[in-house]
């Protein structure tokens, strides 16, 4: 299983000039701070101490916290870089909820009430503008179809175990092991799938933006009426191969600005995206404070991976006697983002500038030991190949 990791690694470069090595610094990029005047300057989140203290995983659960640490990130920026204190601390890590106007969205868009009959709201059309960076907090409303699949087993409580995409009001689709095998041994039966949650402490979800606090509706949870692994699946299987399936909710879900469902990719368009964004609640290192990547995180984290061709990335895996089929895909292979445990079964993502719209390419479903390893893709399930199967099952 699979989660975000968002710590980067930055290096100085070097030229020899009079038989000596000067450093040559990028140009630095002067940033604003919530609370002071004084600019602060872009940093990597491993480069910042004053971050490092602030962003902890029990502190980030507070809205004004939380809004705090979103507003550090530098916008327009690829590499995940938030605005770095030039001395010492943050003088006032809080964003103050005094004033604070709650912001009012569009109320849910009419759909048909037919089960089985097409949406009529555009899928994997985006309510913000679309501008994904590496290894940071998504906003309140980016990724709106993602699920949140929650098991329980006898005597212990119900916890979250994969993710998942709305595909339809009816339909969540996921990878394969998040269904059958050893995850049912480990966390028991699939007992929920929520949608629209965001902070995993809150419902609903806050954050405040200027003078506005964007609000979700809540979280809806939605049990699974029947559950389907593709028939060539093996739980058994080294190589994972068709590590794809479909949970039917038993009841459909209200389209709104924070849930809605992603398009499938064209079949037989051959049309591979470079550039693929990842979204989940997996294990990760966001929140520092020396605890590597054994912390789920709370909040949904994003990242950008890109495309890996498959000939290299079935040469490396073979060393592990791993079969790469055309039914998988690889994304990655950078240093310190990557998916990891915990993310299983969430799309793989890209853009697509003619249609304005997120196409669903991948399925997180496998990867190195260790996540983030340079020259080590993830491998994920190629939904392309999967399509008719898709629609047939779904009623799509």
């Amino acid at each position: 299983m699979r989660s975000l990791i968002s710590q980067l690694i930055i290096c100085a470069l070097f030229v020899i000039e009079t038989h000596q090595l000067l450093p040559i610094w990028g140009v630095v990029t002067n940033c604003t701070i919530p609370n002071e005047s004084e600019m602060g300057e872009c940093e990597l989140p491993a480069d910042c101490p004053a971050f490092q203290d602030i962003n902890d995983v029990n502190s980030i659960g507070n809205v004004s916290r939380l809004s705090f640490v979103s507003q550090l990130q530098c916008s327009g920026l690829a590499d995940g870089k938030i605005c770095c204190p030039r001395r010492g601390s943050y003088a006032n890590p809080w964003i103050s909820m005094t004033n604070i106007t709650k912001r009012v969205r569009n109320k849910p868009v009419s759909v048909s009430q037919r089960v089985g009959i097409r949406v009529e709201v555009p899928c994997g059309e985006p309510d913000y503008e679309v501008q994904v960076n590496s290894g940071e907090i998504a906003k309140i409303d980016d990724f709106p179809w993602m699920a949140m699949l929650i098991y329980e087993k006898a005597m212990n409580p119900v916890t979250p175990g994969c993710g998942g995409a709305l595909i339809s009001r009816t339909f969540v689709i996921t990878a394969a092991h998040c269904l059958t095998g050893p995850i049912v041994h480990k966390k028991g039966a699939l007992k929920i799938v929520r949608v629209g949650e965001y902070d995993i402490h809150n419902d609903p979800d806050c954050v405040v933006e200027g003078q506005y606090a964007d609000c979700t509706d809540g979280i809806i949870d939605v049990k699974p009426k029947r559950i389907i692994v593709h028939p060539d699946y093996k739980a058994d299987s080294v190589s994972q191969h068709h590590d794809i399936g479909l949970i039917e909710l038993d009841q459909p879900v209200e389209f709104t600005t924070f849930i809605r469902h992603i398009c499938l990719p064209d079949k037989g368009s051959g049309k591979i995206a470079t550039k693929f964004s990842v979204c989940g609640w997996g294990r990760t290192d966001f929140f520092s404070r020396g605890k590597g990547t054994n912390v789920p995180s709370p909040i949904k984290l994003k990242t950008s991976l890109p495309y890996f061709d498959h000939g290299k990335c079935s040469e490396i895996y073979q060393q592990q006697r791993l079969q790469l089929i055309n039914g998988q895909i690889c994304a990655g292979g950078r240093n310190a983002r990557d998916t990891c445990s915990g993310d299983s079964g969430s799309p793989l993502m890209s853009f697509d500038t003619k249609k304005a719209a997120w196409i669903l390419y991948g399925l997180v479903s496998m990867g190195p030991q260790n996540c983030g390893t340079v020259g080590k893709p993830g491998i994920y399930t190629n939904v392309n190949e999967y399509v008719p199967w898709i629609k047939s099952n779904a009623h799509l």
